[in-house]
């Protein structure tokens, strides 16, 4: 037996020996081997198994494939049993081109089974995208990120009990021996919200000016007193008041590190809704402000005090920016009671998706409720009331309260109690300090509050410090002083994963009513989001010196509404309405900023943009084109897009839309219906377009001949209205449809959508490749909470109407759409589902818009019941970045079941995917197997106590808008994590960029262009896996260059041709530009290294500085 094995063994070694030596001589690479090796580690990370699945072979391509590829591996023959299986082979290979720099070409081949003649197996294969696989990445176990703590382990685990609630249940709790030396921080601050119960402006006339000023003058008194402060947006204010002389000694107080900004962002931005657009915005503002004012003053440690719930994206993003340490706040009350009995409230925060640990960064919890000197100072708040020195002041607080003072009398009695606290808090944290917060919401605006925490500690340290048998040091500092202090001790800080969504403070009182508050507002946030994206790219190609003022106000205005305040919808009214106000005059800003850069970068002038706003509550509208024009549609997207335009046209006039020289465009007309209102007196024109990455691109709209153009045919379903049918039938090939209709069915063999003819819910969504079964219902939540808390009855009603929809269906060679229109109760509700006929570099999708006229208490929402077996899990996007797992937990309540979707959510099993991508930010569940529901809207009859004092009833008529991406996916192999790390696909990135940003169109008169450029283009495209998240002025000639990396899923396959290449970032622009290496923050200064590779997950800085002024 020996023998026989042995001489197995050399025949086959002889076998291998002469296939190795046949791929020599016919690619002439001396390192097959390697090559080998290293597709073995590549194909280690696919999944493995199912249809469409990348096989664990390496297979080499020679001129005899076809008939000896089928005997590469017994495991290839078996999966080939079966003809319609693919299998997928990740494959490097030398090539003559490659082979002379020594570079190697990853390839990917598909094999597919082939019928010869004689119907006996044979293999194709075809070519693959280059580098897919090694660009990709694989989906894991949560578990493989290595961190210490998983936050979901511990959601598994935790029973939730209300008795966590108060932190009062650390009353009992032993103290730190006094044989281990204590250092106590106490660290001044005043937490001021950029607008809340008053505007903005009014807190700061009539607060902040003044306990900005009180604190500083205080130091300037005390050598000994320092502390902190957060809000660039209000300090920018003061400053601008301040003299020469005051400003220099804030310099100084700097220096001295006796006054330290904390976070340094514009505001303390909500971490639930908000994108990371807006957020990297926020934080270059207030960045930029101190970099040109106050660069004495860098910050060094991220703050998040008050927003309600905590994502792990900010710790990304303080690592960014340069921070070394970070301190939050408002975390689930069982999770932070689990943390701090067992000593983990500090912690180097990793992201999911992050093993080697990369992105760490200290962080540290507040072990209690609150950020007040009354819940910090330790486990008893009836003991820290009479420490809260800083509202002593404060009428309203001290009232009935019988606040003591520290004198000579009492001081060993309050010393010794307060110690007792500071003890007892210490026993909870790792390293033997603590710091404790001395102040609260708008602090110190009497002079005589700074006097009171003064002069009442200062006894009491001296004290405690002057009594060697305590063994505890007390003095006044920073925030950076208390990080600085434990990262000087031998502690080994534990690593944690995972987010800090749905916050609880207490009870069944959930935080996850203000991921879906005031959508309206949430909407326009993003849609001053996309314009702003828009005009900073031009504005950078542009550099107009006039117009540098408007930008930096818009931006300060997109900025100040990511206060944990502002996007949330948390406001009061009058609030509200002035936020909404800022974002309106910063948007019009922004189209006219955008406009004026298309005109002068084109060299003509006299248009305006085709959509406009009319009023801060105002929807978006079309403007109506009555005669020939040209077009000019610009396009930021750093890759090609091909997208489907609509321009408002008035009716019975005969336009189409033509390229330069006169060559047509695919077109079609179509009714007027916007936000379900059909307007007699225009049509639609809609067309496709094909632009180049960051360019302009000019088209015109002609008058044609009576008979030329498509035009839409129109069907009418339970329609009453004659006017109506009669109005579409003179203009429109017009059918309608008695109660014996047939489904309706919009798209075609990439995508196609069926709805119900008689109420106009979703069916059934088909690709090419899956198909799913779906129930739409429509849902009204009943709500006993307010602006923050989302607190449903125990059961929620179906909304039917009294009569069926109103449904007005197009059809044409550019796309279908479907109007319904939904009346129940005393509101309406509009959806509109259009599916487009050829699939552009996205992929197939499904666009839903809705229009949303709440009138009734509740929280509307659209739940999709799918045939996907996804279990109970959902998947959701953090500020747009990352993707985080939750699972349905019965023991939570529903409304602790519900997450924010800022941008995307899906469910999936083995073999699809169901994506939905928003516009703007949601609540979202999934509350059974294959659910998935989202809060379009919500109106609430009474306020929930947490402050704001109001019902949230100033609803308005609200957009929104969707895509619903059906992808094809390979089964991943088994895990033994109950949790996930999951990516999106390529194709859903795309999908999502293009709702984000679509196009930008403006009109001028056509009989002044003659001259024309059919198209200019700015940049160059970036590798299909990168995305330019911004393009910044800087100042002169020099432009910040922000771009990410994208992380998509090996799962599914993105069929469309994609380029991956790298290039050099100067070939991206066609004018002379010198690029260095930068931080994001402008505080620190610019790197001489060379650029690194930019991995998944990543962001990456460049300054770009043109060598002249703009000349196009």
């Amino acid at each position: 037996m020996r023998i026989l094995r042995m001489k197995k063994t050399i025949v086959l070694g002889i076998f291998l020996t002469i296939m190795l030596i046949a791929v020599y001589h016919r690619y002439g690479s001396s390192s097959l081997i390697e090559d080998v090796e290293r597709d073995r580690s590549i194909s280690s990370r696919f999944p493995e198994s199912a249809e469409k699945n990348y096989h664990s072979i390496t297979a080499v391509k020679h001129e005899s494939t076809e008939t000896k590829a089928a005997e590469v591996s017994h495991a290839t023959h078996e999966n080939l049993q079966h003809h319609e299986k693919i299998v997928t082979q990740p494959i490097s290979i030398a090539t003559e081109a490659t082979a002379k720099t020594d570079k190697i070409v990853d390839h990917q081949i598909a094999i597919e089974p082939k019928l010869d003649n004689d119907q006996k197996s044979a293999i194709e294969i075809k070519p693959m995208q280059d580098n897919f696989v090694d660009r990709c990445l694989p989906t894991h176990g949560i578990h493989e990120n290595r961190a210490d703590i998983q936050v979901s382990d511990l959601v598994e685990k935790l029973s939730f009990r209300s008795e966590d609630t108060n932190h009062g249940q650390f009353r009992s709790l032993q103290p730190l021996p006094k044989s281990e030396k204590l250092t106590v921080f106490l660290v001044p601050h005043s937490h001021c919200d950029p607008g809340w119960i008053e505007t903005y402006d009014y807190y700061y006339t009539r607060d902040v000016r003044r306990l900005l000023t009180n604190l500083y003058q205080f130091a300037m008194e005390h050598s000994d007193f320092k502390y902190i402060y957060a809000e660039v947006s209000f300090f920018s204010l003061w400053w601008k008041e301040q003299s020469d002389s005051v400003r220099q000694n804030m310099k100084q107080l700097a220096k001295e590190r006796r006054f330290e900004f904390v976070q340094g962002g514009w505001v303390q931005n909500d971490e639930a809704n908000t994108h990371y657009f807006a957020i990297l915005n926020q934080m270059l503002d207030g960045h930029e402000w101190l970099k040109k004012n106050f660069p004495e003053a860098v910050p060094r440690i991220g703050w998040a005090i008050d927003p309600f719930g905590l994502s792990p994206f900010m710790a990304q993003i303080n690592s960014m920016f340069g921070f070394g340490a970070m301190h939050i706040q408002r975390v689930h009350y069982s999770v932070k009671r689990h943390l701090a009995e067992n000593k983990q409230i500090e912690f180097r925060w990793r992201q999911s998706w992050d093993s080697e640990g990369e992105t760490d960064i200290l962080t540290q919890m507040g072990p209690f409720t609150g950020y007040n000197s009354q819940s910090t100072c330790g486990p008893d708040p009836d003991i820290c009331l009479h420490y809260h020195f800083a509202a002593f002041t404060n009428p309203k607080f001290s009232k009935d309260r019988n606040l003591v003072k520290t004198t000579a009398s009492n001081v060993k009695e309050r010393s010794m109690k307060i110690l007792d606290q500071w003890r007892k808090k210490a026993a909870l944290h790792s390293a033997n300090a603590v710091f404790i917060e001395t102040g609260f919401d708008f602090s110190y605006i009497f002079k005589e509050s700074v006097a009171e925490v003064y002069n009442n500690y200062k006894p009491i340290m001296e004290y405690i410090n002057n009594d060697p048998d305590l063994n505890t040091q007390v003095k006044w500092g920073t925030v950076s002083d208390y990080f600085d202090h434990i990262k000087g001790s031998n502690v080994k800080f534990p690593s944690l994963s995972g987010d800090f969504f749905t916050y609880s403070d207490r009870l069944d009182h959930y935080w996850s009513g203000y991921f879906t508050t005031r959508p309206f507002f949430k909407n326009l946030d993003r849609v001053l989001e996309s314009s702003l994206r828009r005009t900073e790219v031009l504005f950078a190609f542009h550099r107009a010196k006039g117009s540098s003022e408007k930008l930096t106000s818009a931006r300060n205005t997109l900025s100040l509404f990511q206060h944990h305040d502002a996007i949330t919808g948390t406001a009061q009214r009058k609030v509200v309405n002035d936020y909404a106000d800022k974002l309106t005059r910063a948007y019009n800003s922004c189209e006219e900023i955008s406009t004026d850069a298309i005109q002068n970068i084109m060299g003509t002038s006299g248009f305006q943009s085709t959509r406009y706003r009319s009023g801060i509550k105002d929807m978006e509208k079309l403007r109506i084109l009555d005669k020939p024009s040209q077009l000019l549609i610009t396009s930021t997207l750093a890759r090609k897009m091909t997208a489907v335009q609509v321009i408002s046209v008035k009716a019975q006039h005969n336009f189409k839309v033509v390229r330069n020289d006169e060559s047509s465009v695919p077109q079609q007309t179509e009714p007027s219906v916007q936000y379900g209102k059909f307007d007699s007196g225009s049509d639609h024109l809609v067309f496709w377009t094909d632009l180049p990455s960051v360019s302009i691109n000019s088209l015109k709209m002609t008058e044609s001949d009576q008979n030329q153009g498509e035009k839409a045919n129109v069907e009418l379903y339970n329609f009453n209205s004659k006017s109506l049918a009669m109005s579409l039938e003179n203009r429109f090939n017009t059918v309608s449809h008695d109660s014996s209709c047939q489904d309706i069915v919009l798209g075609g063999e990439e995508v196609a959508l069926s709805l119900d003819c008689k109420s106009g819910r979703v069916k059934k969504i088909k690709t090419d490749e899956r198909e799913v079964s779906v129930v739409q219902d429509v849902l009204l939540y009943s709500d006993r909470g307010g602006a923050y808390l989302f607190l449903p009855g125990s059961t929620s009603q179906l909304l039917t109407d009294s009569t069926r929809p109103e449904i007005i269906v197009t059809k044409g060679p550019i796309r279908d759409k479907a109007v319904v229109t939904l009346k129940f109760l005393s509101s309406n509700m509009v959806l509109t589902y259009i599916v487009n006929h050829h699939v552009g570099i996205e992929g197939g999708f499904i666009e839903l818009h809705t229009m949303v006229d709440l009138k009734n208490s509740g929280d509307l929402a659209i739940r999709f019941k799918t045939d996907i077996k996804s279990g109970d899990s959902i998947f959701t996007d953090l500020n747009g970045h990352s993707i985080q797992q939750h699972k349905f937990k019965s023991k939570l309540h529903t409304q602790g079941n519900f997450f924010p979707m800022p941008s995307t959510a899906f469910i999936q099993d083995s073999s699809t995917r169901l994506s939905i991508l928003s516009s703007e930010p949601h609540g979202v569940a999934s509350l059974d197997q294959g659910w998935i529901e989202i809060i379009i809207d919500r109106r609430t009859s009474q306020d929930d106590l947490r402050g704001l004092g109001e019902p949230i009833n100033d609803n308005v008529p609200t957009p929104a808008g969707f895509r619903i991406l059906v992808e094809a996916r390979a089964e991943r192999p088994p895990s033994t994590d109950l949790y996930l790390v999951e990516f999106p696909s390529l194709a859903s990135y795309w999908t999502l960029q293009s709702l984000q940003h679509p196009a930008f169109i403006v009109s001028g008169s056509l009989s002044q262009q003659e001259s024309l450029s059919s198209s200019v283009q700015l940049m160059k495209s970036l590798p299909c896996d990168e995305e330019l998240v911004n393009f910044r002025y800087v100042q002169d000639q020099t432009c910040q260059l922000i771009r990410r990396k994208l992380g998509f899923t090996c799962a599914i396959n993105t069929v469309n041709s994609c380029d991956y290449q790298d290039l050099k970032l100067s070939e991206l622009f066609r004018e002379n530009v010198q690029i260095q290496e930068h931080p994001f923050s402008p505080l620190h200064q610019a790197s001489e290294a060379q650029a690194k590779e930019m991995k998944a997950m990543k962001f990456s800085s460049q300054y770009v500085t043109f060598d002249s002024q703009a000349n196009y």
